[in-house]
């Protein structure tokens, strides 16, 4: 048991790290192609972990995996560290270039360093003109030095404002636009995996374990007919298993290695809207199977082993009346049951996913399932292709969520999963194995896509606002007001992260 929580901390680590190192990835490499100086590239948030200084760049891992992000120099507004009046040393080249400027000058590792006031100072360098410190030339590539830090100054051709906007909208655009194009090679390798289904044959691929039809029906099985409707494609036995009435088997006309045969199955009842199903063991008693844990039937009090009575006062003898009952309330309303357990009578209220939530899900409030699938077939080309549409998908299943977070009553900040959540979403798709994980990777990144291009500030789709009322008035923004606003809103999120981190909690040990 700890080493599997061990191994999926370890998993969950991984997985958020490598979508956010694609991300920053993406801002890293365009910077870098527009000769912008980054001062450091950073995965995770706080306290230093490890650390690497590069020619220029210092790497950093930081203790909090929430985030990351890659210092440009001149992205934010940056005062003059040198200022005429202040005490600084110098540490000079081999040709009396200043290499190094110490900040701290009172530090006593510096004392053989010559100590100077400054009179006059350029470190921008506009127009390619010399950078000095009072008389003495200081090199472009010079560092400042502060307890034990060093930071690359930043002449202007190296600053991100003195970019092109085609330059500065690439530096901004290409860490979500990276997060886009992980998911489409994850989808690739899914899609190379899994296959297609091949929809125009009524030929059996697979057979779910613990399902109904498991050692009824059997891989290549042909379904003939179904009640005694002919079916020729996987789409007419959707129609016809959907179309079942509850309570009744339904009868398949197989064709099995040459023979013909017909066989009944009893469906089980999927109830998406309360969260739980029928017990496939019991066919004639309205008996709940085993709930998860997740799920609002579990947080309403319902168990497995429930045998329900009753719905709003109306007795239901049959899974058809339960079905009627349920189906008819798409908006979600609050539900009164009496249930029998273990010889006693309980009542219990729930309030039932509506049918916009369901719609975003891709449900119905009640369905037939009896685990098969279609065959699939390899297509390499189509994998290809089709990797860009699960990515628009993905990323269209998003904007559906965002869309019942401001429009749904039912659905509320609170249901927003943080760092915990997304650790427990990780566990789970683990546990459904190597393709359960790789697709939520695809998802998660395309998630940290989708969410950094919506044009709020101190998100890269808000710093693209601003640019793009550069492009329209050709008057830059003024850049103290501008990171104002990053920084108000940095904090906006930061406390929004706090809340759903702590409700992240609360769920995880079902105290909500």
């Amino acid at each position: 048991m700890i080493m599997s929580v061990i191994f999926s901390i370890i998993v969950f680590i991984f997985v958020l790290g490598l979508v956010i190192l694609i991300h920053e990835l993406g801002h890293f490499i365009m910077a870098k192609r527009a000769n912008i100086l980054c001062h450091e590239f950073s995965l995770g948030m706080g306290p230093i972990l490890w650390s690497k200084r590069g020619k220029e760049t210092l790497y950093t891992i930081r203790a909090i995996p929430i985030g990351g992000y890659v210092m440009m120099a001149g992205e934010e507004v940056e005062d003059e560290i040198v200022k005429v009046g202040k005490q600084v040393r110098l540490i000079f080249d081999d040709f009396n270039n200043v290499e190094k400027i110490v900040l701290d000058h009172e530090d006593e590792r510096y004392d053989q360093y010559e100590k100077v006031t400054v009179t006059k100072v350029d470190l921008k360098g506009e127009n390619n003109e010399p950078l000095f410190i009072n008389d003495y030339t200081v090199k472009r590539n010079a560092f400042y030095v502060y307890k034990k830090r060093e930071l690359q100054i930043a002449p202007h051709e190296r600053s991100f404002e003195s970019k092109t906007k085609t330059e500065r909208f690439l530096a901004i655009f290409a860490g979500p636009f990276m997060n886009f194009v992980l998911a489409v090679f994850v989808f690739i390798f899914i899609n190379l995996f899994m296959g297609f289904p091949v929809m125009d044959s009524t030929v059996l691929g697979s057979i779910g374990d613990g399902y109904p039809s498991y050692g009824i029906l059997e891989e290549g099985d042909k379904i003939i007919s179904i009640d005694g409707e002919p079916v020729s494609d996987w789409d007419e036995i959707s129609s016809e298993i959907d179309s079942n009435v509850a309570d009744r088997l339904i009868q398949f006309e197989i064709l099995r290695d040459g023979d013909t045969d017909t066989v009944a199955i009893t469906p089980v009842l999927i109830f998406y809207s309360l969260g739980f199903r029928s017990d496939e063991d019991v066919i004639n008693e309205l008996i709940i199977d085993e709930i998860n844990e997740e799920s609002i039937a579990y947080k309403a009090g319902f168990v497995g082993g429930d045998k329900i009575l009753t719905i709003d006062g109306i007795e239901v003898i049959s899974w058809f009346d339960v079905t009627q009952l349920v189906s008819a309330n798409i908006y979600g309303e609050v539900m009164t049951f009496t249930v029998l357990r273990d010889g006693s009578v309980e009542t219990l209220t729930i309030a039932p996913h509506d049918k916009e939530v369901l719609e975003y899900s891709g449900v119905l409030a009640v369905e037939n399932f009896i685990g098969i699938s279609p065959i699939y077939e390899f297509n390499f080309l189509k994998s290809f292709t089709y990797s860009f549409t699960n990515t628009k998908d993905a990323a269209g299943m998003i904007f559906s969520t965002l869309g019942l977070l401001f429009g749904n009553e039912n659905v509320g900040v609170s249901d927003l999963a943080g760092p915990v959540g997304i650790y427990t979403i990780t566990s789970n798709a683990l546990s459904g194995g190597l393709l359960s994980l790789l697709s939520w990777v695809a998802l998660l990144s395309v998630n940290l896509g989708v969410i950094n291009l919506l044009p709020i500030p101190a998100l890269d789709g808000g710093r693209l606002v601003f640019l793009g009322y550069e492009a329209i008035t050709t008057k830059k923004p003024n850049k103290k007001i501008e990171n104002t606003l990053h920084y108000a809103m940095y904090l906006m999120l930061m406390g929004l992260f706090v809340y759903i981190t702590f409700n992240d909690i609360l769920r995880l040990f079902n105290l909500k």
